[in-house]
């Protein structure tokens, strides 16, 4: 299943406020970004709520509160009291809670981005929820709550993949009929303008790219294994992460990362980038053979689609999510195991023809299936399917 293309031009007369509290790092970062850029381009009246500490300029209206530092239940508080207030006070037409957290019993009409697969899912509920420690588990389960009541209180429940909103449909199917998804998008020029890709190997080294901040379940420690395996083995890589060591270590369950990272640099063998500008990732990509996604629980994953568009060969751990994304533009790894990325990054290695065929399904799937415009035209078409289901 694949949503239908629907182009909307944004014209219809409507207010949105646009709920982006939880953008900070990672691809809500880019999402919302990209979101306000487009809004302002389209002279779509919108008004974004944003962290004090967030990195996002205000290309169109903004309002700041400062929630980072809020726990949990604290920020569920402040949300459910004070931002109805501020949302009431601005009287949109619309209320797109755009990460997770929604209203319960909206006073406006709410659409509801779910974008948090790992709380639903079984596989990572098992193999990386434990080592996140005990203090993690209350934070689990209250977001979970937090989540699923949202939902039930929406209006209109979005996701990115039809593998999230399967996993959400099973911990409450009585949002069935509310749920919907809308494939994320790029901007696929600002990768096709990227520098030329360089040739496989160019430098005799297999050249491998993770490009995330953080978490346990991106399992970069994992990626830098393999990359000691295959330069033992006589296979010359070497693994850059957009990475450092100061954010890794302020996040729950990084201890075996660290470690294994802080080897591969000892080693020569991984290099940690750190931030880097969404301006500078097309040459970034274009410098590097292979991207690789690791990750065990993505609702989505914007740099697959990135590394597409950049004509940069895909490798990610075997998960439903990255299946449906990258479909036959990527190979496929067992998600836990360093020694079967080792295999198919060798198979890559030694298969000229599937690299080259490889490339021209992500190209052609990038501009077919997601542009970032076409994720736009849906989600408007999305507000104006409820507003007019409200006349």
């Amino acid at each position: 299943f694949r949503p239908a293309d629907r182009h909307c031009s944004g014209k219809r007369e409507m207010k949105i406020v646009v709920n982006a509290l939880s953008a900070r790092r990672g691809g809500i970062v880019t999402y919302t970004r990209n979101l306000m850029q487009t809004f302002r381009n389209r002279n779509v009246d919108a008004v974004f709520a944003l962290p004090v500490d967030s990195e996002i300029p205000d290309e169109i209206p903004t309002i700041r509160f400062p929630v980072t530092g809020m726990s949990p239940l604290s920020r569920a508080v402040w949300e459910q009291i004070l931002w109805r207030r501020v949302v009431k006070r601005q009287k949109p037409d619309i209320l797109y809670s755009s990460a997770n957290f929604g209203l319960i019993a909206s006073p406006v009409p709410q659409v509801l981005l779910v974008r948090e697969g790992g709380l639903f899912d079984p596989f990572y509920l098992t193999n990386v929820a434990p080592s996140l420690g005990v203090g993690a588990l209350f934070e689990r389960v209250l977001r979970r709550k937090l989540i699923l009541a949202s939902a039930r209180s929406s209006d209109m429940i979005l996701t990115p993949t039809n593998a999230m909103s399967e996993l959400l449909a099973n911990w409450t199917r009585e949002i069935s009929e509310k749920l919907d998804t809308n494939l994320y998008g790029t901007l696929l020029d600002h990768f096709h303008r990227g520098a030329e890709h360089r040739p496989w190997k160019k430098d005799g080294v297999i050249r491998l790219l993770t490009v995330s901040a953080y978490y346990a379940h991106k399992q970069p420690g994992l990626v830098a294994e393999a990359v000691r395996i295959l330069n033992e083995q006589g296979v010359p890589a070497h693994l850059s992460l957009t990475l450092d060591l100061d954010q890794m270590e302020k996040t729950r369950g990084s201890a075996k990362d660290i470690f294994l990272i802080q080897k591969g640099v000892e080693r020569g063998q991984v290099t940690l980038l750190g931030q880097v500008k969404y301006d500078d990732l097309p040459e970034l990509y274009a410098n590097h053979d292979v991207f690789v996604s690791a990750s065990i629980s993505e609702t989505f994953g914007h740099p697959m689609i990135e590394a597409m568009a950049s004509n940069t060969l895909i490798v990610a751990a075997d998960t439903p999510v990255h299946r449906e994304v990258c479909m036959d533009a990527a190979a496929y790894f067992g998600s836990l195991s360093e020694q079967s990325l080792v295999e198919t990054l060798t198979d890559l290695d030694r298969n000229e023809d599937r690299r080259d065929e490889m490339r021209k399904l992500g190209q052609t799937y990038s501009v077919e299936q997601y542009g970032w415009d076409r994720h736009v035209d849906r989600l408007l078409g999305h507000f104006e399917d409820l507003l007019d289901s409200k006349k």
